[in-house]
């Protein structure tokens, strides 16, 4: 048995292409896997995946890339032809994704969970089941496993269950607003194939959101648990909402404080299931989170004006994603409120974001518009975001629990690793 790990990058984000970039969640979540088969006794086979946008094809191509979509599909076939090329039955499938790149994560989970994978002897037929998918409005034909005319010794699909789906603020969206050069069909809209629920086969599910991000084309999709019941209890679904705008959740950023929140939250609710090397954790945890490194020479100087004093947890600067953007463009984003109750939805906010309501970060109040009307209230033990709704009825948002993570984990380290003194040869530079 191995573990199959496919990461699906956002757009215009690339660990391997372009100019030098500071590295988005899912390449850092792919570097934080531990790769030593004889400690863990298995291998973690990985592919990373350039988001779109990223490749040679000039101003044009890759204006055309980010702006439609272009090369989403592309990127959705070459990770099914990597699983299937590796896959044995027993092994275990894991998919990341950031943006749209978590877009193509869902889709292809979906895809595999409905229509399976393929024996690689019989990889010509992939082709044209995506093509049936693809276009078909009927997707109850594609979602039946048993193939009739199996060969007598090989099976053609295998019906393989997807460990985990984990996505850092999925982006349906395939346009931009219009603009006469980067988008002058003004082309909006969404994949007509695409289904937001879980497909039954993945057993987990986890989704970072961004609270602060208002660009109406990075609308988030939300997943949504069967309206099936039994089928729902077969799926683990973790929705979690963040502050900071879209790349701080999905990281990306110079100041990657907010962005390694949502990372030690994932790759701690994937530890029982993938191996993560904890000298990286570690290092993470001392780079961007030590006050004396973060303003000494060890780092860029003054990346973006912000290679300043660590403010604590939390407190990590919050970007604007839309500097000089059409207000008439804006959609804030509404938790709780989206296309199916909570209950399905299964939402609940980080206990970063009640930390950052009170702590004022860089000297001033944080009210995303987001949270228009929530207020945070304690019941018992447990911390609720509670929305009066009128004539009674209250929209009440969770909050996650964090006296209930481990100590030691990424998570708790982030929070509560005691801050190192400056030594002395790095105080006189």
């Amino acid at each position: 048995m191995k573990r199959i790990i496919v990461l699906c990058d956002g757009t215009g984000q690339s660990a391997s292409r372009g100019e030098l970039a500071v590295p988005t969640n899912v390449h850092r979540f792919g570097q934080a896997l531990l790769n030593d088969p004889q400690k863990i006794g298995t291998d973690q086979v990985v592919f990373y995946q350039s988001g779109v946008g990223t490749a040679d094809l000039g101003l044009l191509g890759d204006l055309k890339q980010g702006a439609i979509g272009d090369g989403i599909e592309d990127n959705i076939v070459d990770g099914y032809n990597f699983v299937m090329t590796n896959y044995l039955p027993g092994d275990e499938i894991f998919i990341y994704g950031f943006s749209r790149g978590a877009y193509t994560a869902r889709v292809l989970a979906n895809f595999i969970a409905r229509v399976g994978m393929f024996n690689k002897s019989f990889s010509w037929e992939f082709k044209l089941a995506w093509k049936a998918y693809n276009v078909s409005t009927d997707k109850a034909k594609y979602d039946a496993i048993q193939n009739p005319h199996k060969h007598p010794f090989v099976p053609r699909v295998y019906n393989p269950k997807i460990k985990v789906v984990g996505c850092w603020d999925t982006v349906a969206s395939l346009g931009l607003p219009w603009h006469p050069i980067s988008n002058p069909g003004g082309v909006s809209g969404e994949y007509a194939h695409f289904d937001g629920s879980l497909a039954p086969g993945i057993e987990h599910a986890f989704h970072a959101l961004a609270l602060d991000e208002c660009r109406g084309p990075f609308t988030p999709t939300l997943w949504y648990l069967p309206e099936d019941q039994e089928v729902a209890k077969t799926i683990d679904l973790h929705q979690c909402w963040f502050p900071g705008v879209h790349t701080n959740v999905g990281g990306g950023y110079p100041d990657q404080a907010i962005a390694d929140l949502t990372l030690a939250w994932m790759i701690d609710l994937c530890r029982p299931f993938l191996d993560f090397d904890r000298r990286y954790i570690g290092t993470l945890v001392d780079l961007n989170h030590q006050p004396w490194k973060i303003r000494s020479k060890h780092r860029e100087a003054n990346p973006d004006g912000f290679d300043r004093v660590y403010q604590g947890w939390a407190r990590g600067k919050q970007y604007d994603s839309y500097k000089k953007g059409q207000t008439w463009t804006w959609r804030y984003r509404t938790p709780g409120a989206y296309d199916a109750p909570v209950d399905r939805s299964c939402e609940v906010v980080h206990a970063s974001v009640r930390e950052r309501w009170s702590a004022r970060p860089e000297n001033r109040d944080w009210r995303p518009p987001s949270l228009k009307g929530f207020e945070p209230k304690q019941s018992g033990e447990q911390w609720e975001w509670v929305k009066n709704l009128g004539r009674g009825k209250l929209l009440i948002l969770e909050e996650e629990p964090f006296e209930k993570k481990e100590k030691g984990s990424f998570e708790w380290l982030l929070r509560y690793a005691p801050v190192q003194q400056a030594p002395e040869d790095v105080l006189k530079k």
